[in-house]
């Protein structure tokens, strides 16, 4: 990979954190600090400048010389011993110190994978913990399995940093419990644990409920109820299908991409940064399609994961994947993870631990070409000539893992100048014990098993779009409606018309979707012209209308996600503001974020960001259990006005000369394509 060799060399503004900046930035502060012992929670890239990095970007379009955009990091630190944590900002050019605040009492930084796996061995050698695991009367050789979840806040007081513990038994079986799968969140036990970060230790056991009712807590006399395994593992299930022939896709003359410096990617006219933080994980920069700018950052922002079911301490299950633990720090792109068939190229980034070091995460992002079906296709039905391309795509996938749960998130762009997000949640349900032999009548989820029950949630997401159409500082937002006409004997005398409504978005704000007005937002440059059609160049956002957060506006769960209850907040560009929940999420009572921002009011101009926001609703299944069929959605985000034609009409034909399908014939069941003219159909 390449790097910058040190601080002073100039470096492009949108490199990715580099391992010997982490080096340089923890140095820096324990020079400040050399009397204390510094804990590191956050070594990052400040983002920079976006007025100094558009001067960079045309400066190197035109091939001039070069300006200079300071090279900054953010890094967010505690002193061992203490409660209070600082962020600071450092300038790697002057090796300084440039910006410096404590951050207020009850605001704590995110924890890293390392926090939370100390915090699960140390409760299990904790008095508290081991007189609960006495008190269940587990059989003899059993595993209890620790997890660590942020403490969800559900006050204003100011509390130290703390991790609730759930807690789980492994497999009674022998065989499936030396499997490395092994499913221990089958087996939900009754109680769980809270953890003051500062102290490391357990400071409150929390009995859980075990029945409908909210007082429903499990008592000193009930012992453990064993609960059926439910495994996930292919070794482990009693038969496999056996019809399954095998596919393959490969890619004989090599790849369609190129990638400078490890960091930009050519691709179908497109080209862009492809870029990796320990928060967001992948971001999209300066995207340009056949050297026309498209956008100039792209990414998902932030995500919550709220939960309905409302007996204490259920009440507090509320992740937030992104802000509370970090994408760099749970993305696990493995090779067998990773639904790459045919060209393969993965990328290594780094995060810091907590003593200021490079820690390297193999595998973050996986990048490779899929064909994805007819691109477009017109039969000419006079004399059944047909002309068909296919869709060619270029998929940045990223896998996270958060404990239980994955979610596969996917920057898709194609050869018809469309970029797409999709994300596809799997992985298994987050589930709590209930009592065996009670039928229990559940509103909030489901009963997957004897003595196991999935509750009910949602899983947000913001996705932060930083325009750039056609041009870096012309950039408006509107929203249309797509609304039927009037009766006019004049001008719509069959009632047949409809036409679109363009509403400018002028001000910080926000809009809800409605499926019935096709409502859609785009951004244009309204300061230049289709040559067609007359109207501005554009994108417009494509992503069907999903249901927000049920949690009531009164509820910790609201106040907390500030994102995810309008479909489309609209704020002003801001470096300084990137996360709709706030910069520090875990353990906070809510009240900094986009809905904030949005309130100000102010005029946006050619500088407004939108915040796309939609989300699954998930009521449980027996079919979601024990491990969820992939649930997919995808947002489009498609020209409008931007070319004057089909951007793809230059794609190549797709023939049978190239793609090789074979028609099938007679009995002969081996290969499936069909054949016309020459042409695949």
């Amino acid at each position: 990979m390449a790097t910058n060799k040190s601080a002073s060399v100039k470096a492009h503004p949108f490199l990715t954190l580099q391992p010997q900046e982490v080096f340089a930035t923890a140095e820096i502060i324990r020079k400040v600090h050399s009397e204390k012992t510094v804990i590191f929670r956050i070594v990052a890239i400040k983002e920079p400048n976006r007025a100094e990095a558009v001067k960079y970007l045309e400066a190197e379009r035109k091939k001039l010389p070069l300006p200079t955009v300071p090279r900054r990091t953010y890094v967010t630190y505690q002193f061992q011993g203490q409660v209070d944590a600082w962020e600071d900002i450092v300038d790697l050019d002057t090796g300084s110190v440039v910006e410096s605040k404590k951050l207020p009492p009850g605001v704590h930084p995110a924890a890293s994978q390392d926090d939370m796996r100390d915090v699960q061995e140390l409760v299990m050698t904790d008095e508290l913990v081991l007189k609960e695991i006495e008190r269940l009367k587990l059989p003899a050789g059993s595993k209890v399995v620790p997890e660590a979840w942020p403490y969800g806040k559900e006050s204003r007081d100011v509390d130290v940093k703390q991790y609730q513990i759930w807690f789980f038994l492994g497999s009674l079986d022998e065989k499936n419990l030396a499997h490395p799968s092994s499913n221990h969140f089958a087996h939900p036990l009754d109680f769980s644990a809270v953890v003051d970060d500062l102290t490391r230790k357990v400071i409150r056991i929390d009995r859980l409920p075990m029945g409908v009712g909210l007082n429903s807590y499990s008592t000193n006399d009930e012992p453990y109820q064993p609960q059926t395994d439910a495994e996930y593992a292919t070794e482990l299930q009693p038969s496999i299908r056996k019809d399954l022939k095998p596919i393959h896709i490969s890619q004989p003359e090599g790849v369609s991409f190129t990638v400078e410096n490890d960091q930009v990617i050519n691709w179908q006219k497109w080209r862009f940064h492809l870029d990796f933080n320990w928060r967001e994980g992948t971001v999209l920069r300066d995207v340009t399609y056949d050297g026309r700018p498209v956008f100039y950052r792209l990414s998902l922002a932030e995500m919550t994961v709220p939960y309905a079911d409302p007996r204490p301490p259920f009440h507090r299950k509320c992740a937030y994947d992104l802000g509370e633990g970090g994408a760099g720090n749970t993305a696990n792109n493995l090779a067998l993870g990773c639904d790459c068939l045919g060209a393969i190229r993965y990328f290594t980034r780094w995060v810091s631990d907590a003593q200021g070091r490079p820690e390297v995460r193999e595998n973050c992002i996986c990048m490779h070409e899929v064909d994805a079906g007819i691109g477009w296709k017109h039969t000419n039905y006079r004399n059944g000539r047909a002309e068909v391309t296919r869709n060619r795509e270029l998929v940045i996938q990223t896998i996270m893992t958060i404990s239980n749960y994955e979610y596969i998130l996917i920057w898709t762009l194609d050869t018809a100048a469309a970029i797409h997000y999709e994300i596809r949640a799997t992985g298994i349900m987050s589930v709590v014990p209930m009592r065996q032999g009670v039928e229990h009548d559940l509103d909030y989820g489901i009963m997957v098993a004897p003595g196991v029950m999935a509750p009910s949630h949602q899983h947000i997401f913001s996705l932060r779009l930083d325009p750039a159409i056609d041009g870096y500082d012309d950039s408006v937002i509107q929203y249309e409606d797509s609304v039927r006409r009037p009766f006019e004997p004049k001008t719509n005398p069959f009632g047949v018309a409809y036409g679109i409504e363009v509403n400018p978005v002028k001000h910080s704000s926000f809009i809800d979707l409605d499926a019935s007005r096709n409502r859609i937002v785009k951004f244009v440059n309204d300061k230049k012209t289709n040559k067609v059609t007359g109207k501005p160049p554009g994108y417009g956002i494509h992503v069907p209308v999903t249901q927000l957060q049920l949690s009531h506006p009164s509820s910790t769960n609201h106040r907390r996600a500030g994102f995810s209850d309008h479909h489309y907040y609209f704020t002003k560009q801001s470096e300084n503001e990137l996360y709709p929940s706030g910069d520090y999420p875990w353990q906070s009572f809510g009240g900094d974020g986009v809905r904030q921002w949005a309130q100000r009011d102010v005029e946006l101009g050619n500088a407004g960001v939108a915040w796309c926001n939609f989300g699954f609703t998930h009521n449980p299944r027996p079919e979601d259990w024990p491990v969820m069929p992939c649930e997919v959605f995808r947002v489009a985000i498609k020209p409008s006005n931007f070319f004057t034609q089909n951007p793809a009409l230059d794609m190549p034909a797709s023939t049978q000369v190239v793609n090789k399908s074979t028609l099938v014939t007679g009995d002969d069941q081996s290969e499936c394509c069909s054949r016309s003219n020459g042409v695949a159909s």
